[in-house]
């Protein structure tokens, strides 16, 4: 069994508290990285980084974050479902992150001075201090932290140069990568219903699943046309589900400007790339009358094969192959060269730490094998075993979260970047200029794939908890722990979010008091061992 070490002493890592890392960090991921799940301005978009020494919350490249959260939405959704498990939380979460993801696009044009179009480009955020209630906001962001308070927000929306907040190739990857998890794991039936009534996105459609597909066609045609789609919310417009236009520009404009956007605006070379992973996900093909540009895009996304983009840039190739399954012989309908395009993406991955790629082709395509492994040499741990290898990685994961503040102040070098799945290269960097906590949304990801490649979605570690209650939360003198179980021996430890073990006692029975007076006030952990059993809750101490 694999351990982690936080500072002094060490936690034993288990699927079980794997699962309990992944619960926490989606409540900690609603209640402090973001300011609210709902429609409003700001809502329903996930900060990047908390950097608690400045006060201040990042959005940095938000939808990128967001098109994690989007997959993370997803896989969890079909998660929970295989398990009959409650989905209301997640249904809501994943209609509001369509309907942000429309925000951006619908109010883009207003942001630069124009009229609002849902066409396919999109600011980064919406995130503005001028347009929020900030008391409401930071008290919300700050809820029974008795330390590390935010006290300000940063945006690209906030940015003095508006340029900063245009979409880019990199952020179109990650939504579209979101945007498909969602139609692979999603049904199509699957609604939205608050107060009994059945919620509409700004396009008019009900369907999660039929939503991300409208989306994902308007962002890539969006890039494909070259800013000739104005789309007004007429439901009788047919834009509003994709224009199949003939162009093949795949220069990301400014529809008020007509100027290439000023970040990664060339997604000509990676054309193939979106097309084909839109073809995947909705069964839309974007037909063009300019043969020259289809037959260069086509033969440069091959060439892309046998070539590594270096300075941590090659993600963004893998990562579309992942979805667009076009290696060697261009798009394939039918997928037949699954399993060749899985030979390559798994030690190209393993080489440059994008060990997310491999599984992300395996949640949209299938197939019995990855090949992770499959490059490094027989006498090597884990070799062709990915299974063993994502665990691994899964159990190093902190239990109080990613992050890094330089210096060598972090918990775990291989979560010690702000995504592991985007920037593996910054992973122990002692001179990062991206200090603070950050968003987990990269462990979220590892969790979800790894769930529904290899555990399966109706995994057992529910069957196997001793599920305990933790109360008052916040505390100051004493909490109560109640078990689910009315007999068993348990033992109790509290640790800090540096792993160092503060308190600990044993106790038989349903119920037990355990005086804390002694801890000085701050975030703990509380873990409740019964035989081979873990289960852990944070605690608040004023």
């Amino acid at each position: 069994m694999a351990t982690i070490l936080l500072g002094c002493d060490s936690l034993a890592q288990t699927p079980v508290l794997n699962e309990e890392k992944y619960r926490e960090y989606r409540e900690c991921l609603r209640n402090e990285f973001m300011i609210g799940i709902g429609p409003g301005m700001g809502m329903s978009l996930p900060a990047s980084i908390r950097d608690t020494a400045a006060g201040i919350l990042q959005w940095t490249d938000c939808t990128m974050a967001h098109g994690e959260y989007l997959a993370v939405l997803g896989m969890e959704y079909k998660i929970l479902e295989g398990r009959a498990e409650d989905t209301e939380q997640t249904k809501e979460e994943l209609f509001y992150a369509l309907y942000a993801l429309n925000r951006l696009d619908y109010t883009a044009e207003t942001f630069f001075g124009g009229t609002p179009s849902l066409n396919g480009f999109f600011i980064r955020d919406d995130i503005s201090e001028d347009s929020l209630n900030m008391d409401t906001v930071l008290a919300h962001l700050n809820q029974g932290l008795p330390q590390y308070e935010i006290s300000g927000l940063d945006s690209d929306y906030m940015d003095e140069i508006p340029r900063n907040n245009e979409e880019s190739l990199d952020q179109a990857i990650l939504l579209v990568t979101g945007l498909a998890v969602i139609k692979k794991c999603v049904p199509e039936d699957l609604e939205y219903s608050m107060d009994g009534e059945v919620q509409q996105f700004q396009d008019f459609e009900t369907s999660i699943s039929l939503e991300a597909g409208h989306i994902l066609t308007r962002i890539v045609n969006y890039m494909k046309e070259g800013d000739s789609v104005t789309v007004h919310l007429d439901p009788d417009d047919p834009n509003l589900y994709g224009i199949q236009g003939e162009a093949w520009d795949f220069i990301i404009k400014n529809p008020l400007t007509m100027q290439e956007v000023l970040r990664g605006p060339n997604a000509f070379f990676l054309s193939k790339g979106y097309t084909s992973a839109k073809f995947h996900a909705t069964g839309l093909f974007s037909p063009t009358t300019d043969l020259t540009a289809d037959t260069i895009t086509d033969s440069l996304f091959i060439v892309f094969e046998n070539l590594i983009i270096p300075n941590d840039q090659d993600f963004k190739v893998i990562n579309l192959n992942a979805m667009a399954n076009f290696w060697p012989d261009g798009l394939q309908e039918d997928t037949t060269n699954t399993e060749y395009n899985a030979r390559v993406l798994g030690p190209r991955a393993k080489q440059q730490y994008y060990e997310w790629i491999p599984m992300l082709h395996q949640v949209i395509f299938g197939g019995e094998n990855n090949y992770l492994m499959s490059a490094v040499p027989p006498d090597t741990v884990f070799y062709n075993d990915p299974e063993g290898y994502y665990e691994y990685l899964l159990h190093l994961a902190p239990v109080e979260g990613p992050y890094n503040y330089g210096n060598g102040y972090y918990p775990n070098y291989e979560w010690s970047t702000t995504s592991r799945t985007i920037q593996p290269a910054r992973r122990g960097d002692i001179t990062t200029p991206f200090t603070g906590h950050y968003n987990g949304l990269d462990y979220m990801l590892y969790y979800n794939m790894f769930n529904l490649l290899f555990e399966g979605p109706t995994g057992e570690a529910e069957q196997h908890q001793a599920e305990f209650s933790l109360y008052p939360n916040p505390a100051s003198n004493r909490i109560v722990i109640i078990t689910s179980y009315t007999r068993g021996d348990y033992s109790l430890s509290i640790f800090s979010t540096r792993g160092e073990k503060r308190m600990e006692g044993s106790f038989s029975g349903p119920e037990h008091y355990f005086s804390i007076a002694g801890l000085p006030p701050g975030i703990y952990f509380v873990v409740l061992t019964a035989g081979n059993n873990i289960t852990t809750k944070k605690l608040i101490k004023h």
